[in-house]
């Protein structure tokens, strides 16, 4: 099964392929880090050449424009693990994807803003900030905002952030207690 598919035919599939062999088996390339040294591998089949990686593309799926996407992030790339799916749909399955569960789904934060028409830069704020989920998520992001929620409450939003991030605290009890001054630590709280 030599040359059943031309390069010149095939190109763009003749990059994937290509491509995929350099992140997993060349370690001077830049991306080898996040493949072949985190040792993720390409099964025997797909190795013994383009051909029959090609064969498993055409028969599952791909057309110009689709792009590989391993479904386990941390697994191979073999046909078990593969599949073809657009460049915005593979922007939701990578390590630092953040996945919350609302209402007892889980799903990449990203997914959940697009589906609930959320602002994805403000629901991203309000939990690494604290917030819970369900909160982020059913607080119009149109109407308030961290820092004006701190003013209303007296505290500084500096002060409220600190409290979050250094102290651990949540983000109801960061914006209801009140100030012990400049200086404050968590001995001033009782911390």
């Amino acid at each position: 099964m030599r040359n059943r598919y031309s390069k010149k035919d095939n190109l763009s599939l003749w990059y994937i392929y290509h491509g995929m062999k350099k992140r997993c088996l060349n370690a001077n390339s830049k991306r080898y880090k996040d493949y072949g040294g985190r040792g993720i591998t390409i099964c025997e089949e797909w190795l013994k050449g383009f051909d029959y990686f090609a064969d498993w593309a055409y028969s599952h799926g791909y057309e110009q424009g689709l792009t590989i996407e391993r479904k386990d992030v941390n697994g191979d790339y073999c046909p078990e693990n593969c599949e073809w799916i657009t460049r915005a749909e593979q922007a939701y399955n990578k390590r630092e994807s953040i996945v919350v569960t609302y209402r007892g789904e889980s799903k990449d934060l990203m997914l959940w803003c697009k589906e609930l028409g959320l602002k994805y830069d403000t629901i991203h704020h309000r939990i690494t900030h604290g917030w819970s989920v369900d909160r982020a998520f059913e607080t119009p992001t149109d109407t308030v905002s961290f820092a004006k929620i701190c003013r209303e409450n007296g505290i500084n939003p500096r002060t409220a952030y600190d409290r979050i991030r250094k102290l651990g605290w949540d983000y109801e009890r960061a914006i209801s207690t009140p100030s012990k001054g400049r200086g404050a630590n968590q001995r001033s709280y009782g911390v």
